[in-house]
């Protein structure tokens, strides 16, 4: 870009004995807008490149928590699936107790089932835990979809900055 600059001013010089004004304005003009064309492209880039970096971060960022999110939701599916298990099993067992009329054997299945209980108690914790953390990345997800649609935004902006005829 500088050796054009250099190879104009030459030019520019070469005319400047030449008694024609008309053309060397034309040059002058011309050099003139060359400048102005730098100046416009140094100031652009470093504009682009500071939010293309940006939108890659945040493109990263969304990944990571549709990761994160789907990884939950599926963790949730397993545990509501085998909770279900776990209850079609306590009917069955419950039946089989009411079945029994051993006392030894009854005790011993009413231990089994306040055991079980607990276990129950502690899953369906869990399953609360992952709902809410479900809801959280949702949100958070959503937050940062809505930063990454505003940086491509931005870009769409500056691109339209670029494309547009610039006034002298």
């Amino acid at each position: 870009m500088r050796r054009v600059i250099i190879v104009l001013c030459f030019c520019v010089a070469a005319r400047a004995q030449s008694p024609d004004t008309s053309v060397m304005q034309a040059l002058l003009s011309e050099v003139h807008q060359l400048r102005v064309a730098l100046e416009h492209s140094n100031t652009i880039a470093p504009r682009i490149q500071l939010a293309v970096e940006r939108l890659k971060l945040q493109q990263d960022t969304v990944v990571r928590l549709s990761k994160q999110l789907e990884d939950v939701q599926q963790e949730f599916a397993r545990e509501q699936s085998s909770r279900e298990n776990q209850l079609e099993q306590v009917k069955l067992f419950e039946r089989k107790m009411n079945e029994t009329v051993d006392p030894v054997d009854r005790k011993k299945m009413d231990e089994e089932m306040s055991a079980f209980q607990a276990h129950n108690q502690g899953g369906q914790k869990l399953l609360q835990s992952l709902q809410a953390r479900e809801a959280d990345l949702t949100s958070r997800l959503r937050s940062e979809q809505a930063t990454l649609d505003g940086l491509n935004d931005r870009l769409n902006q500056i691109e339209r900055e670029l494309t547009a005829p610039r006034q002298p």
